[in-house]
């Protein structure tokens, strides 16, 4: 059973919205707003030099049953280590770890403390609005965590008036059942949207077991995977300046998790359920916008096999509180603290863990003229035990050529980065060490972005960059010795790599373009070791040095078809480089038909996912699906 009851902390975050409309309406005096400028998507606002990557809504609309690993992995240079196709999914993102990249809902990080990352394939697609990525460090705009970048989520927006909804069904091989709904009603001051998914997948396919004697052919067992969850959105305009909005997403999943090839049958299940409950107020006036944000998030973890019985529960409360003027066209100043209170019970702990975070942020854009945006963002987190530093980031962008279908910029930035270790790297019986000292480095990148525009037939947009870090004490888990899996830190990493991007949108009549390609290199080493320990100037353990993807989709009166090939290349399987998981190359299609039955929409969609029938694996000795077929409809009103 979990720790909470849903619907006492449904009703409690209900409570709070009311209290909170309610001392609103106390101010009956209304100001004339200033007018505010919009300097480009709000990731981007204060991120000058950075790449943030948004993922296109039609690939989210039609992968919308997959999880957010699946989407990243398809559609950005991002890795991920997958333990078999119903365990944990975690990232590697520019070289670093999954602890090492903050993941965002609605501007509150949503990692637990116990173990610092999120496991992706337990985030839905269903009733996420946006998803985008921001490449490289940035402690200074998100905290502690993000040090390879981080992942932004956001809670759908509705901005047509009137009902609408949506009803999607779904089946597929090995067993694969999916079903969501939504519905949504948005009038001039109100707004209000549900959403609702279920899923099953047995995932009995067959595969090759490289553990036996003539690699046969064998079924999968052990790996089936149920998930559902809901979330919903309301927003209130009590007034032209104030807006109040109460968010909630409860995600449930409950798997078996699959072994390894020559693994003894441990029959390991795991449960994972988290709630996230978030009021937010918004107000302008003469001083700018006021943003406050209370959160409550709770997740659990039941983990359980033949000799095991584990659970986890962390209660995360967040307070954040932020202001922002913007004056005129030319710079912007967003000031404002965040607090943070974690309470972890956990069975590997010798009893319960509090903890106390906080950090103070600035945040400060400016433009000096109209080609040169200039940003410098500076944050100091406070944590019970450790001394953080202040961690910075300047970053710029030079659009230096400016022609009627030409537009060049360069663009740059050099920031600080820190991570402290996780209540797990340091609590953890028999595993954890309290000695383990925090992370900090720097991040440099450089690099050079061209826009191609040919009337309204054409949209060109290629970015090539370079990036160099170099992060002390770096926190890594990995067997030891004896076999067993320990935090240990590694004296000073260096990842450094190129990413090369480029994005064309064409129309030819009635044929609509859109493609894009990218390429990474990444080189993860460590530098420098402690004596007696570290293996020097090798590849860090699963980080692949190349990965490539092309993605397209043609959309011809009412059909589309969406195509994605990912290729991933060689990765060791230990800091020594003795073992190592070939290259492969995964590619994934989707043909679909809409029919318009008056004002509603009804998609038919035929996908296959790895086409051509790869045999691969993410992680040594865990299967992964040959070729599968899936088939949905999805029925939309206005």
């Amino acid at each position: 059973m979990t720790k909470f009851s849903l619907l006492k902390i449904w009703l409690c975050a209900c409570l709070g919205g009311v209290t909170t409309v309610a001392m609103a309406q106390q101010d009956t005096t209304w100001h004339q707003l200033r007018t505010v400028e919009v300097f480009g998507k709000p990731a981007e606002v204060y991120a000058a030099g950075s790449r943030v990557v948004q993922v296109d809504s039609s690939f989210l609309s039609t992968y919308s049953s997959g999880s957010l690993a699946e989407a990243l992995q398809a559609r950005s240079p991002i890795y991920f280590k997958s333990y078999g196709v119903s365990g944990i999914s975690s990232v590697a993102f520019r070289g670093t770890n999954a602890s090492q990249t903050a993941v965002l809902w609605n501007g509150l990080n949503i990692a637990p403390a116990t173990l610092g990352q999120i496991d992706f394939s337990t985030i839905p697609l269903s009733g996420v609005g946006e998803v985008a990525v921001q490449h490289g460090s940035a402690a200074a705009n998100y905290g502690s965590g993000a040090i390879g970048g981080a992942v932004l989520l956001n809670s759908p927006n509705f901005s047509t008036e009137g009902f609408g909804g949506d009803v999607k069904l779904e089946a597929g091989s090995f067993g694969r059942y999916f079903g969501s709904g939504s519905v949504g009603y948005t009038a001039k001051k109100f707004s209000y949207g549900l959403s609702a998914y279920g899923s099953l997948a047995k995932n009995n396919f067959k595969y090759r077991n490289l553990s036996r004697f003539g690699t046969p052919e064998v079924r999968q067992e052990n790996a089936q995977m149920e998930q559902h969850g809901f979330t919903q959105d309301l927003s209130w305009h009590l007034s032209p300046g104030t807006e109040v909005a109460v968010h909630s997403w409860y995600t449930f999943s409950d798997r078996d998790l699959q072994p390894a090839m020559g693994s003894a049958y441990a029959n390991a299940q795991q449960q994972d359920k988290s709630l996230r409950l978030m009021t937010e107020l918004k107000h302008q006036s003469q001083l700018g916008q006021t943003d406050v944000k209370v959160a409550y998030f709770n997740d659990y973890l039941h983990y359980t096999d033949i000799s095991s019985n584990s659970e986890s529960n962390v209660d995360t409360y967040q307070l954040q509180a932020e202001q922002t003027y913007t004056y005129g066209e030319r710079w912007s100043l967003r000031g404002g603290l965040n607090l943070q209170h974690f309470v972890a019970s956990n069975d590997g702990y010798a009893g319960q863990q509090d903890e106390n975070r906080a950090s103070l942020f600035a945040l400060f854009r400016y433009d000096p003229v109209q080609p040169l945006q200039l940003t410098l963002n500076l944050r100091q987190a406070l944590v019970e035990g450790y001394n953080p530093p202040l961690t910075p980031a300047l970053g710029f962008n030079w659009k230096f050529f400016n022609s009627h279908q030409h537009q060049v910029s360069l663009k740059g930035n050099v920031s600080g980065s820190y991570r402290v270790p996780t209540l797990n790297d340091r609590f953890w019986v028999g595993a954890g060490n309290p000695n383990l000292h925090p992370e900090q480095g720097w991040n440099y990148e450089l690099g050079l972005r061209h826009v191609l525009v040919q009337e309204n037939n054409l949209l060109l947009e290629t970015e090539a960059a370079g990036y160099y870090m170099l992060i002390d004490d770096w926190i890594q888990w990995a067997p030891n010795s004896t076999g067993v899996w320990r935090p240990t830190n590694l004296q000073k990493v260096e990842s450094k790599g190129l990413e090369f991007s480029t994005t064309a949108t064409a129309t030819f009549s009635e044929l609509k373009l859109r493609s894009s390609a990218g390429y990474t290199y990444t080189s993860s080493v460590q530098a420098e070791v402690y004596e007696g320990s570290g293996d020097k100037g090798k590849q860090l353990m699963y980080v692949p040095q190349h990965k490539a993807l092309f993605s397209t989709k043609a959309t011809y009166r009412k059909w589309s078809l969406i195509g994605n090939v990912n290729y991933t290349g060689l990765r060791y399987t230990t800091n020594s480089e003795t073992s190592s998981l070939n290259s492969f190359t995964l590619l994934h299609l989707a043909l679909s038909r809409r029919l318009q039955l008056g004002q509603n929409t009804l998609h038919f969609t035929l996908r296959s996912d790895n086409v051509t029938n790869a045999e691969y694996q993410t992680m040594a000795y865990r299967a992964m699906p040959p070729r599968g077929y899936t088939f949905s409809l999805r029925f939309i009103i206005p």
